[in-house]
């Protein structure tokens, strides 16, 4: 379970997610998500971890055969 949240860790959330949202255009869900995603990208560049490819297609300079 995560840990509850302070008041004001809560308002300071909320007040980045505006921010964000009226830069951007767009919705505070949304901007919440952008945020997340952001937030798990900075976790996985501090941890070393480089993105793999989903599937063997995804690369570029392989040959059509060696495709699944």
């Amino acid at each position: 379970m995560m840990p509850r949240q302070s008041l004001a860790e809560k308002y300071r959330a909320h007040n980045a997610e505006m921010r964000l949202a009226l830069e951007t255009g767009c919705t505070p869900i949304e901007a919440r998500f952008e945020l997340r995603r952001r937030s798990k990208g900075d976790r996985k560049a501090r941890t070393g971890e480089a993105a793999a490819p989903q599937r063997l297609r995804d690369l570029p300079d392989e040959r059509w055969m060696m495709r699944d």
